[in-house]
This record gives C-alpha cells, structure tokens and sequence, in this order.
C-alpha cells in the first residue's frame, strides 16, 4: 500500500471527523489533502461503504487485486 494510502486509512482510524467526512459525502475534499495517484484517487472514490470497516475491506480487496497483478520477484 502506497505511503499516501496509508495516510487515509490512519487519519481516518485516529480523526473522528476526517472519518465521518469520508464516509457521508465530502470525500473529495478530504482526499485532496493528500499525494495520491489518479488511480488511487478514482478508487477511494468509487468505495460505497456505511462504515470505516467496510470502506477499508474495499479498499483491501483492491490492494490485493493490485499485488496480484505484479509479477512475482524471480532471483537471478
């Protein structure tokens, strides 16, 4: 997870504020505070969730989606 990512995901842990900004519509705001890349930006917008728990489980399945994608590390 890039360094950006997990800035969201610990600002919205610790900031009773910054975490129900997030999830009730003033996401885009909150997010520009931040160095993230387009796609991560589209994603963290594209979460539907009612919950931090559930808007970080989507956020994990991408994550994991995106490490699947990179291929394996072959020694030489």
């Amino acid at each position: 997870m890039s360094p950006a990512l997990e800035d969201v995901v610990g600002s919205a842990i610790i900031d009773r504020d910054f975490r129900a900004g997030l999830l009730n519509g003033k996401r885009a705001r909150l997010l520009s505070q931040f160095d993230l890349s387009p796609e991560e930006h589209q994603v963290l917008m594209n979460i539907r969730a009612e919950s931090l728990e559930s808007f970080a489980r989507q956020l994990y399945g991408w994550v994991e989606s995106q490490r699947a994608r990179r291929p394996a590390y072959l020694p030489a």
